[in-house]
């Protein structure tokens, strides 16, 4: 694949966003209009598109990563084994959003076990123009972000935890658009 967007690890293990500590950002905001959000932004080398295709009964890793010459983490997907004892397959895509920290999740064949998404934003955090101005600095916005599903115009925020300084993870219910959001 050119441009080394995936890596493939097998299942076990800590990964770099699966360890550390899971303290939860603050209380879980309601859901609202995207026009009344901050999604955080991304400068620096998109990561690629990319689509894997593996056991349904196994769990997975797909570390998505930035393009060359940076490759540094932009997200991590864990995908839990499914319940199933089925011998069939799961194909899953991924599709980052062009300068947003985002992603869009699609899934065929036999339906994935539990998702875990966790972004990491460190290197090519670019708070949106008014964040600065609605919470006083950068680091006071960063603890507001969470990951939210975007459903139409409308984001819905999910309980968020913080693996790791520069990063934030949820639990997410499968294929969809997920972002790194606050509410203005």
């Amino acid at each position: 694949m050119a441009g080394g967007g995936l890596l493939l690890l097998g299942c076990g293990g800590g990964g770099a966003a699966g360890g550390g500590s899971r303290a939860p950002t603050p209380r879980v905001p309601p859901a609202g209009p995207l026009a009344q959000a901050f999604v955080l932004e991304s400068s620096g080398v998109p990561p690629d598109d990319t689509t894997t295709t593996f056991a349904a009964r196994a769990s997975r890793v797909v570390l998505l990563r930035r393009g060359a010459p940076d490759n540094s983490l932009f997200a991590e997907i864990r995908i839990a084994a499914s319940d199933s004892n089925t011998a069939d397959s799961t194909t899953l895509s991924v599709r980052p959003r062009p300068g947003l920290y985002g992603v869009e999740l699609s899934a065929s064949g036999h339906a994935p076990g539990r998702i875990r998404l966790t972004f990491s934003y460190g290197l090519h955090f670019v708070a949106p123009a008014d964040a600065r101005e609605r919470y006083g600095s950068n680091l006071v916005f960063e603890r507001t972000l969470f990951v939210a599903r975007l459903e139409g115009e409308r984001l819905v925020y999910l309980p968020s935890t913080r693996p790791g300084s520069d990063l934030l993870s949820a639990e997410v219910d499968g294929p969809g658009v997920y972002l790194v959001a606050s509410p203005r």
